[in-house]
């Protein structure tokens, strides 16, 4: 899979939806300008970042012989106070019991998976600010709020699209691509087409990659200018749309209040300003 950025698709605006459940979010967001990224454990998708290793086939016999490797790579780094000999007998077992092979592929798996929790955050984002269905599943049904932000900064302009597709995809235990690990946090169901999402990865704090932004408990610096405006839901009560209110209005940003008012006649929504 080739990931595409939103500025390689030309793509000036993103939003992301949130219920307003957690005011000081928001609040933080105005005072510190910082957002918060999402550990993939609290997803609703189960299969969401979760990748599945896929075993040799009995026909493959060059990748049997490129996951022992890769076996062998790990044992090497991992155990160094093994002899050559210990390292060379091991890489002999791996290479001749198949089935305990697969079941360390089997470990792997749920290993991986928490491994990709304890270092990576994700911010989702949307193309579109006036989704029904991701202001009824994201933003509580209409009673939260979306957050527009321009894409042209250094945090945004890598964001990076979802690949929808019909089938797992199979993922190589032994992978070397540049895009393998992304891959994974990166492909969903096509059922969740409809969200046209993107995503920005990073890792969490004291894990750090290279041109990979780093989080500290979930939260990231904004950068300047790129929060256009906050767009409170068509539902969302008159206490919480007014505290809203006051915490875009209360900092001297250049940040703008907007509505999605519910088309009567329409299943649509309209996105006008709220000043």
């Amino acid at each position: 899979m080739e990931t595409q950025s939103a500025t390689e698709l030309k793509i000036r605006k993103l939003y992301h939806y949130q219920a307003f459940d957690k005011p000081e979010r928001l609040a933080r967001l105005f005072t510190e300008g910082t957002i918060y990224f999402s550990n993939p454990k609290d997803f609703n998708d189960p299969w969401d970042c979760r990748p599945c290793f896929t075993k040799p086939t009995l026909d493959d016999p060059d990748e049997y012989e490129r996951i022992v490797r890769w076996f062998v790579h790990c044992d090497r780094k991992c155990n160094t106070h093994l002899s050559e000999s210990e390292h060379l007998q091991r890489e002999q077992w791996m290479r001749s019991n198949r089935k305990e092979l697969e079941g360390m592929i089997n470990q792997t798996t749920p290993e991986m998976w928490q491994t990709i929790q304890k270092q990576y955050r994700v911010y989702c984002l949307s193309k579109h600010p006036d989704s029904t269905l991701m202001w009824s599943h994201y933003a509580d049904s209409c009673k939260g709020l979306c957050l527009e932000f321009s894409v042209q900064n250094e945090l945004f302009c890598g964001a990076l699209k979802i690949d929808y597709v019909e089938h797992y995809p199979a993922y190589s235990i032994c992978a070397t691509d540049d895009d393998a690990d992304i891959r994974q946090l990166l492909t969903k169901s096509d059922a969740w087409h409809y969200e046209d999402e993107f995503r920005v990865i990073a890792s969490e704090h004291p894990y750090t990659f290279a041109d990979v932004p780093t989080t500290k408990q979930g939260f990231l610096p904004l950068p300047k200018d790129a929060l256009q405006s906050v767009i409170v839901g068509a539902l969302m009560p008159e206490a919480d749309r007014e505290l809203v209110r006051s915490l875009v209005h209360g900092v001297g940003r250049n940040v703008k209040l907007k509505v999605a008012s519910i088309i009567p006649n329409r299943y649509a929504f309209e996105i006008h300003s709220l000043d």
